[in-house]
């Protein structure tokens, strides 16, 4: 019978974060490509960032996700996304931030359930109150968009 340390496990553990940080990346580009992102300096699409800055902002926003407790990769895909679709800052709602707060455990159910539980009125205030200064808080090695 084979056995892997966890030493060994913890070896593998960079590249596997640097493969699902491209393959969100991927996700952006071929289903958010016409989305806009508000950046501090301009506004700009999801296919026109620069793969750098993308990934950093993909980075910083699986971090963030982690902060949370999420730990499934699709949830932590479906928060990287709603970052980009709804606002960096979504999770200052106080219906998002009380929910964020309050769940022990965050995957793809108690995700959807926070969505069935904002309205379009949630999501008018979340579009009114987008910071695009958020992004520069989401990304985690000190570059600035």
């Amino acid at each position: 019978m084979l056995k892997i340390k966890s030493e060994q496990i913890r070896l593998f553990q960079p590249d596997a974060e640097a493969a699902f940080v491209v393959r969100v990346m991927d996700y952006l580009k071929e289903n958010h490509i016409e989305t806009d992102v508000n950046l501090p300096n301009g506004t700009i699409r999801v296919d026109e960032l620069p793969d750098e800055i993308l990934r950093q902002m993909v980075r910083g926003g699986l971090k963030r996700g982690g902060e949370y407790r999420i730990e499934w990769k699709s949830t932590l895909l479906s928060f990287v996304v709603l970052l980009f679709i709804a606002a960096p800052n979504f999770d200052a709602h106080p219906k998002a931030a009380n929910f964020f707060a309050q769940t022990e455990t965050i995957d793809d159910a108690a995700l959807e359930s926070l969505m069935d539980e904002m309205t379009d009125e949630d999501w008018t205030e979340i579009e009114k109150s987008y910071d695009a200064a958020a992004w520069n808080l989401t990304i985690s090695e000190g570059v600035n968009v």
